[in-house]
């Protein structure tokens, strides 16, 4: 096998549109969303793939995602990933388009993060269950009050109106706009069609190599402290009065 390409459900639509638009027939081994709340489990998945896999080049359409990537050991072939924080960042284009696009404090979503992903309609609907509504909407107005609106990536693979109309009765409740966000795939599409020569912007690892988290540590101390890694890992349910 030539090329194989690793990717998380949570992108699927993008990346299943990305290798019809581009005339690709990578192999998909796909991951479990909501792996990268575990990044152990995370990093356990992918470990499983590195050693069994075999092809000439591997592609990896995650970022460091808690650090799910870093401490792995590769097999004979070439592995490339993108230098990003998460598949966000991947979506939007670049770091600096993710950085721009979270002020004001944004809370993104595509289809692929309701479909797949805890997130911020599920962790609503779980406080109601436990709580029931007046207290689930106190606790969730304390939960996100950092944020001031939910940004959908507009990446061209759903239905921009449907995931609007699902998500804005809960924004209204939470007191955030809705918006949406025009997504980019220039860097998704140069994973998956190459050279990767931009150091910047991707990690090319020769074979039999570990991935070190020295190559992300530049990456993480430039990142906005104010990102969505809270989203990705959001704080329990807090405990009932």
């Amino acid at each position: 096998m030539d090329t194989i390409l690793v990717a998380c459900k949570t992108i699927e639509d993008e990346i299943m549109t990305a290798l019809e638009r581009w005339g690709l027939d990578y192999p998909v081994i796909w991951l479990e969303g909501g792996l990268h709340n575990n990044p152990e489990h995370l990093r356990t998945r992918i470990q499983e793939i590195f050693d069994t896999v075999r092809c000439r080049k591997l592609l990896i359409s995650l970022g460091y995602c808690g650090g799910g990537v870093c401490g792995l050991t590769t097999g004979n072939y070439q592995t490339v990933l993108p230098m990003a924080d998460d598949c966000l960042s991947l979506l939007l284009g670049s770091m600096e388009a993710r950085r721009l696009a979270s002020r004001p404090v944004t809370y993104f979503l595509t289809a692929g993060w309701l479909r797949y992903e805890n997130n911020i309609i599920t962790t609503y609907q779980q406080s109601v269950e436990k709580f029931g509504k007046r207290q689930a909407d106190r606790i969730n107005r304390l939960m996100f009050k950092h944020y001031r609106r939910i940004g959908l990536v507009k990446t061209g693979c759903y239905d921009l109106a449907v995931i609007a109309d699902r998500v804005g009765p809960l924004a209204e409740t939470l007191e955030l706009t809705v918006e949406s966000l025009e997504g980019d795939d220039d860097w998704l599409k140069e994973l998956l069609l190459g050279p990767c020569l931009d150091s910047d912007r991707f990690l090319v690892v020769g074979p039999n190599s570990t991935i070190c988290f020295d190559a992300w540590s530049k990456l993480l101390m430039g990142s906005d402290p104010v990102s969505s890694s809270s989203q990705l890992c959001q704080e329990a349910l807090p405990a009932s009065p």
